[in-house]
């Protein structure tokens, strides 16, 4: 069975709650700037120093997948229109200023500018069979089957279905630079907690989720 949605994403609770839930907006903009050099490979001016080096490993491992995975690509619908969108976000208002900006709302405004629309976005606590659902089928099931359940049964998540003709690649780069830049821009970023969740095409996740009900 297809999913009906042509895309998913899932906020983990290390992004909606805890230390990481939040960042500072120099380092959000950093995070729009590193998806933006993903597709132009320009050097932006980063304006945290930690930055430079979150974006070179993400862009690394972005190539070593697109050299990989046959459908991993770093096409792009509408390439010009999608460059500025991201020039937008990194220049506007949504991320402008100092302080803090909540780092879910950096994920999505960020599927935004790649040209997705959230057709519906449903916090909930993640139960045993929501669990199953993202590892069941997922070849890291068994080795982390124990942390991965204590790191998100009875813990928040966003369920995010998206609709937009885009390559969803496009997604997992947005994922791989935020984790980065963000979260783990000089080290290697923790097989449990990496903040978001995305499809690969076609998986039974996508399908679990896009299918589940509300409630």
């Amino acid at each position: 069975m297809s999913p009906s949605s042509d895309a998913l994403m899932l906020l983990k609770p290390d992004i909606l709650t805890g230390p990481y839930a939040t960042c500072d907006r120099r380092l959000a903009r950093d995070a729009v700037r590193g998806v933006r050099a993903a597709y132009d490979r320009a050097v932006p001016r980063y304006e945290v120093d930690t930055s430079a080096a979150g974006v070179g490993w993400g862009l690394r491992n972005v190539d070593r997948k697109v050299a990989a995975r046959s459908w991993y690509t770093l096409e792009l619908t509408d390439r010009h229109g999608t460059l500025a969108r991201l020039g937008d976000l990194c220049d506007g208002p949504e991320l402008a200023g100092d302080g803090q900006v909540g780092t879910g709302q950096v994920a999505v405004a960020l599927t935004g500018a790649l040209g997705f629309r959230v057709r519906s976005r449903q916090r909930r606590v993640c139960t045993h069979r929501d669990f199953l659902g993202l590892y069941a089928h997922n070849t890291h099931f068994t080795r982390l089957a124990g942390d991965l359940r204590g790191y998100l049964v009875g813990q928040p998540v966003e369920v995010l279905l998206l609709t937009g003709d885009q390559e969803l690649s496009s997604l997992h780069v947005a994922k791989e630079l935020l984790r980065r830049v963000i979260r783990y821009p000089t080290t290697h970023y923790d097989a449990l907690e990496n903040m978001l969740h995305v499809a690969d095409p076609g998986a039974p996740d996508w399908v679990y989720f896009d299918r589940s009900p509300d409630d």
